[in-house]
Order: structure tokens, then sequence, then C-alpha cells
């Protein structure tokens, strides 16, 4: 393909305006942007220099979405722990059924759910989980930041964690020339220790990458911590040397204003998880304060389990609603506010200023939704109903570096809307067949222990 134009459709752009026009891609990337002329033909010529133009009418165009944190092989575990809060959720639905896992079962969890965020318009992901499962992302053509926990309780943990980032990091720059990277990661100061910490953060001294990590998801975790180090959670980690090179914290939501003055001054974003943070009664993070204090705010789902979609439009609609609500402010976070959270914020909070925003010179990484639909009809303020009316069902293609990498113009099908993804057509059966083989295990343990 020597071009692709997307033609006529609305465009959604970084001075916070919406443009009908053409955008031009060259390669991977946004080569133009061109608003359309008044009294332009419906027709949409195809030009014979080879460049490939698709009528993007009554369509609406996005930067592609960031989701700042997720732990995406949590598929397997979906709506896991229903009720129950943080600590609890933990210890007695989520570790007991991770400690049956095997690699083929966190696999197929994070093909699903790498197709699922595609599908919902998320093009770039931060993900976190136990196992090396980077491949996934590969496999389905998506940008990502992958994290192999690091914590207590594993010997060799931080070892193996450490060697990963770098080999996958040197084959990924020099082989694979892709854009899956692994960046350095602790689940929480409480699965940790400080020997653990402090020694990882040396070793990063040579990795060079940015933390990604719980931080003050609960009360009790950020009462604890004070207890523990005589500092908050933030605090605690920028004193072991993790936030050396920068980083992004999830929740946040107990942080105090001296953590969120410290946050902006080392470069650590917060990542906000509205959904997440509900379902498990952690509380609501004060993002507006964080924002006010120069904190970069983005946005994540976190984990199937705990949210319980992948759906990017749903975490910008109840954080829109949220804030202006405990704010008893309308004014409060503004649409165009909450479009940057969910992809030029994101983009920042991963060090990079290549994706995010539909701009020339940035990499062509966006969604199409398509505005035919009951409920965005009519379309007349288009940044708000991208947070207060569409959801991630709304998106009909998905492209990433230039390619489509979903489209179901021409079928909803797996295999046909994520043509070109040989990993799409088997999907389902994979995920399937390993949540039997958890729940077989359940089964068995189960009758062993009545026995």
């Amino acid at each position: 393909m020597n071009g692709l134009t997307l033609a006529n459709g609305h465009l959604l752009l970084p001075d916070r305006t919406v443009v009908t026009g053409d955008l031009v891609i060259a390669g991977d990337t946004i080569a133009a942007i061109r608003p359309a002329d008044r009294g332009r033909s419906a027709a949409v010529p195809q030009p014979d220099d080879g460049t490939t133009v698709i009528d993007c009418r009554d369509r609406l165009i996005l930067p592609g979405l960031v989701n700042c944190h997720c732990h995406a092989p949590m598929t397997l575990l979906r709506g896991a722990g229903g009720g129950l809060p943080l600590d609890r959720w933990l210890r007695e639905a989520i570790f007991p059924r991770e400690a049956l896992l095997t690699d083929d079962d966190v696999h197929a969890g994070a093909v699903w759910g790498a197709l699922e965020m595609l599908a919902g318009g998320t093009t770039c992901v931060a993900d976190m989980y136990e196992w090396h499962y980077q491949h996934a992302f590969l496999e389905t053509g998506r940008r990502a930041r992958v994290t192999t926990v690091g914590r207590l309780g594993a010997p060799g943990r931080l070892q193996d964690c450490c060697a990963a980032t770098r080999d996958w990091n040197r084959w990924m720059r020099d082989e694979v020339k892709g854009d899956v990277y692994m960046d350095l990661c602790i689940h929480s100061e409480y699965l940790t220790d400080e020997r653990f910490c402090r020694e990882l953060a040396a070793a990063n001294r040579e990795l060079k990458r940015r933390l990604h990590v719980h931080v003050s998801e609960t009360k009790r975790e950020h009462d604890d911590c004070l207890t523990r180090h005589g500092r908050t959670p933030i605090a605690y980690l920028v004193d072991t040397g993790l936030f050396d090179y920068g980083g992004y914290a999830a929740h946040g939501v107990w942080c105090t204003d001296d953590d969120f003055r410290l946050m902006a001054e080392r470069d650590i974003s917060l990542v906000h998880n509205p959904t997440s943070n509900l379902k498990l009664g952690s509380g609501i993070a004060r993002i507006r304060r964080a924002r006010e204090l120069g904190v970069n705010v983005a946005l994540g789902t976190d984990g199937p389990a705990s949210n319980d979609n992948l759906d990017m439009f749903e975490e910008m609609h109840l954080a829109s609603l949220l804030h202006k609500g405990v704010a008893h402010d309308p004014t409060v976070l503004t649409p165009w506010e909450v479009i940057e959270m969910a992809t030029v914020n994101g983009a920042r909070a991963l060090g990079r200023d290549d994706i995010g925003a539909l701009a020339v010179g940035r990499k062509a990484d966006l969604c199409v939704v398509d505005l035919d639909r009951l409920h965005l009809t009519p379309a007349d303020d288009l940044a708000n109903l991208v947070v207060h009316a569409m959801h991630a069902g709304d998106v009909v293609q998905t492209m990433v570096g230039g390619q489509f990498v979903y489209d179901r113009t021409h079928g909803d099908a797996p295999a046909v809307a994520f043509d070109g993804c040989p990993v799409a057509a088997t999907a389902k059966a994979e995920l399937l067949a390993a949540v039997k083989r958890i729940s077989d295990k359940q089964q068995q343990l189960n009758n062993t222990t009545k026995t």
C-alpha cells in the first residue's frame, strides 16, 4: 500500500477541536490532516497513484486509546470474587486461582484480553502480571509495555525479572523492531520488602525503565505502609530509588497532597481506575487535586476480574461523572480533559510523545466510530458523545501503525474482524479450554480437601 487516506471523517484533534476532513497516512505515520472543502462531492475518487482512499463520512476518528493499567490475562478470572474487598479478594479469590495457572493458560487469557481491547479502540496498554506473556501482544499486533511482577515469595524472581526485561528489550529493539517492550514492576509495597526494592532499583540503573506499581489502593494498605516505614507508599518507593526513571502508579486512592507534589516532581503519573476502585470498595482517587498539583493523570481499566471488562470508554464515562458528583460541580473534568486522560496523558505516562494524538508526525494509531447509531444521534457535540454516550461496541475499526488490526465493517466474526491475526480464529476456544482446566483443578482440590 503506497498510502492511505481516511476521507471525510470527523477528526478529534489535540487542540480540542473537531475538524471534518481527510487524515493522510504514509507508512506508520500521520502525514497530513486536510480539512474538507465546502461543497465537496459525496463521491470519493480513488487516485491513480496507488493511494487507497476510505470514505469515513458519518464516522468519528479519534486517537487510539491508551490503557495505562491492566492485567489482560485475567480474562481467565473475569468477575471472580465479586463482593469482596481488595485484601480478601486477592487472598481468597485471586491468588488461589492464579496458583493453578500454566503458561498456556496465561497466554490464552492475554490474547483474549488484547483482542478485547483492540475491538474497543485501545491500541496501547501497560500490562502487569506474574508470567512472561509478552508474545500475546506481538501476536495481536498492538503496542504494549508489559511487566512481570516483582514480589517476595518467589525464589530468583528479582534476577528473573531483570534478565527477562534486558533480554526481551534487546531482542525487540535489535531484531523484531516491534513495539512491545518490558518496563520494571513490583506488585506493591506490601508484597515486597525494602531490600528487594533497593536491589531492583540498583539493577534498574542498567535497564533505565519506568516503574509500574499498585500504590495506596486502599486505606489499610496506605496506613500499614506508614506503620512499617513511617512514610506513605509513594514516599517510600521514591526513597528506595525505584522511581529514579519515572513511572506510573495505579490507583493512588489514598495519596496525600505531599504524595502528589512528589509525583509531579519525579515524573510519576497517576493511573485512575474508577470502575475497579468502586467495585472493590477502595474509594475514589482525588484526581482533581492531583491535576492541580501538576500530576499527569491517565486512565486504566485494571483487570477484568475487578472491572469486569476492558472498555476504556466506560472508564472515561465513569471518571467524568464521579468527579462531577464528588465536587458537586458539573464543570469539573471537561470531556476534552477526560479524552486526554485516555489518550495523550496515557502516552505521556509511558514516556511517549509519538502516540496518543491525531497529529502530523505521530504514529497512525486510531479508532473509528460509526456515528449512525440510535444513541449517537444527533452528533452535535462529539467530545461530549465520546465521554458520555459511546462504548467499546461502537468502534468499527482500530488501526495501529497505519495497519487496520480490527475491522468489522465486513463482518463481526473474529476471523473476519481480526483478518491478518492468525491467533484470533482460535482465541475463544483456547480461552474456554484454559478456563475449564482451571475449573477442573479447583474441583480436584476441593474434593481432596473434603476427603
